[in-house]
């Protein structure tokens, strides 16, 4: 398996919502349900990333993701989750560059959607900058030294990204609901387990806590797994087996897969609320997925 630095990460495709009385296993490329409300899958748009309009005097993860967006489009903005001076002149630029108007500094749907899109397209050809907010490493410029893989191996077994879903994080299904020994999930990054058994996620469920790079401190969790392969308390490498994707129902579900999730900086080990940080999370598997051997 490739690994790939996190400098290379960037967003792409827009959520899909889980509905949580749907169907049984998975036999081909439908998605199995997780955790997640569904009184709230219609509040996300293809074409409006953002579910509000983002201005000057603004905080909250939102926020953050614009910014890392920014940053990563060259725009040299800090990743601080207050819309500042700063990323109001940001967006200016933007919408300057690319002929939106008014070119106001606020992000409305016609901005979010542009900004994006530029994100993604930037993404597929490689031309993301250097120092953009999915690097690992922190440091404007820096080279990235941090490596991250796909959760599941072999990768052979995982359905596309065109058929995952989001809630609280990244729903990702096996083609013939393959589990246990058929599909084993790994560490993305070297860290710490510092949990397993999650409510709703199962009770083997671990919680790896990121121990260097740009993410270092947050914790990415890997729900509805059976059984976990390592114990809390060990440093796991990157690649490293931690547990298996559970056969059957595992907590909250209608069928084997992978739910996996990042926190908010600074947050609890789990879990972050619905779409909150699983934008973030699904354009770093989906790069991972295809640097990895995905197709």
């Amino acid at each position: 398996m490739l690994t790939v630095s996190l400098g290379a990460l960037l967003p792409a495709a827009p959520a899909l919502a889980d509905n949580p009385s749907g169907g049984a296993g998975l036999v081909g490329p439908s998605q199995p349900n997780g955790m997640v409300h569904a009184s709230r899958a219609s509040s996300s748009s293809s074409s409006d990333p953002f579910s509000r309009v983002l201005r000057e005097g603004d905080r909250g993860s939102d926020v953050k993701t614009l910014q890392t967006w920014l940053d990563d489009l060259g725009y040299n903005v800090p990743v601080t989750g207050y819309f500042g001076s700063v990323t109001k002149s940001a967006v200016k630029q933007f919408q300057l560059s690319h002929h939106l108007s008014p070119a106001s500094g606020t992000v409305g749907r016609r901005t979010g959607a542009a900004i994006h899109q530029a994100v993604e397209s930037a993404s597929k050809s490689g031309s993301v900058h250097a120092s953009g907010g999915a690097s690992p490493t922190g440091g404007s410029g820096s080279k990235p030294s941090t490596t991250w893989v796909f959760p599941i191996r072999p990768i052979s077994r995982v359905v596309p990204p065109s058929d995952w879903s989001q809630d609280q994080g990244v729903d990702i299904a096996t083609w013939g609901a393959a589990c246990g020994s058929q599909a084993v999930e790994v560490a993305v990054t070297s860290g710490t387990i510092v949990q397993e058994g999650i409510s709703g996620f199962g009770q083997w469920a671990p919680v790896l806590k990121v121990g260097s790079g740009k993410y270092k401190g947050r914790y990415v969790y890997y729900g509805h797994a059976k059984p976990d392969l390592v114990k809390v308390g060990a440093h796991v490498h990157t690649g490293q087996p931690i547990a298996d994707v559970g056969c059957g129902d595992v907590g909250y579900s209608t069928g084997p897969h992978l739910e996996i999730g990042i926190s908010d900086p600074g947050g609890p080990p789990c879990c972050p609320s619905w779409q909150e940080t699983s934008p973030l999370m699904y354009d770093i598997v989906k790069k991972l997925y295809y640097k990895d051997g995905g197709h």
